[in-house]
């Protein structure tokens, strides 16, 4: 049908720079306020966001270990990646390098995928993602390390988590209906950022109108909006589609991050989101010679959606295979 023909593409061009917005604001909120406090209300307001869309919507509820999963889920993709990009573009890290350095997250995860997801890979994937890498390196290359020492860990551990979080929902979340698993692991990462903060010393509250407005777009926008693009699109498609438009995400930001922020415009930004518009185009499989592949693996990967809104999964041992699941 020529809306569903039309759901992905539009999605994934909402997808892009939704999530490159979080490290925009993200910089502005941790300007004016404590990270614990970013934390806490970003989750405080997602939540509230996807309650509502539960009441509209009234998803499934999830099953047994389903549970389990979602909060190790919201370990990984929301607490762990959110509290290390943070505390780094609090340390001073700039918006567009800690965006570069989370952007080495599709490469990791393009390349764990057939291990982990019973998913193979052909020549144009991983051509692409390794494309898309370079274009991400070219982005902010020169700024790498300048002055910033021992703070590099932060977005390093943010991309590490960033990356097996995205694994982990793919390979245990799939048939959890979508606002259910962002509902859930919103109120784990809440749950989690309170069983903290005696340990932290932080303030409650944003001590500027910039950091409310911040924190607000982070809820709304970033949360509640970019994750559920995120896991709509790892149901429709599968986690390389996914990471080839990660990787449109650097560049993105370090182009918004001119006119916000104030961090200057370089050759490299210009250069790398070339560089990784490529790597986005051979990597989905619209090079030709690599289309009618591509198309074959998406379809096998795409799981079918039922009336309710759940999902099937494809059968098992095909290559969109769900491993383990509740």
């Amino acid at each position: 049908m020529t809306s569903s023909r039309w759901l992905v593409p539009v999605l994934a061009v909402l997808f892009v720079p939704l999530w490159a917005s979080g490290f925009i604001a993200g910089k502005i909120a941790t300007g004016s306020t404590d990270v614990p406090a970013v934390l806490f209300w970003r989750f405080v307001i997602a939540l509230v966001v996807m309650l509502t869309a539960v009441a509209v919507l009234r998803p499934g509820l999830p099953r047994g270990r389903a549970w389990l999963h979602l909060a190790v889920t919201a370990l990984l993709l929301q607490v762990g990646q959110f509290t290390f990009v943070y505390s780094g573009l609090a340390s001073g890290v700039p918006a567009g390098l800690s965006s570069l350095i989370l952007g080495m997250a599709p490469l990791l995860v393009g390349l764990l995928t057939p291990l982990l997801l019973a998913t193979r890979l052909g020549v144009g994937p991983v051509l692409g993602l390794l494309i898309g890498a370079t274009g991400v390196h070219v982005v902010l290359a020169d700024d790498l390390g300048a002055g910033l020492g021992g703070n590099l860990v932060f977005p390093v551990l943010g991309m590490l988590s960033l990356a097996a979080g995205t694994l982990y929902q793919k390979r245990f979340n799939d048939s959890t209906p979508v606002v259910t698993s962002v509902v859930v692991q919103m109120a784990t990462s809440l749950v989690a950022t309170l069983a903290a903060w005696p340990f932290l010393g932080a303030d409650w509250l944003p001590r500027a109108p910039s950091g409310w407005a911040a924190v607000a777009f982070l809820g709304v926008v970033n949360s509640a909006g970019a994750f559920v693009l995120m896991f709509v699109l790892l149901r429709l498609r599968s986690t390389v589609f996914v990471s080839s438009l990660l990787n449109l995400v650097p560049a993105t930001t370090a182009l918004v991050a001119v006119p916000v922020l104030g961090e200057p415009l370089t050759v490299q930004a210009v250069l790398g989101l070339g560089i990784a518009l490529v790597g986005m185009f051979v990597g989905l499989g619209r090079v030709p010679g690599l289309r009618g592949r591509r198309a074959v693996a998406d379809a096998a990967a795409a799981p079918s959606e039922q009336p309710d809104g759940h999902v099937v999964a494809p059968a098992a041992g095909g290559p969109g295979c769900r491993a383990g699941g509740a």
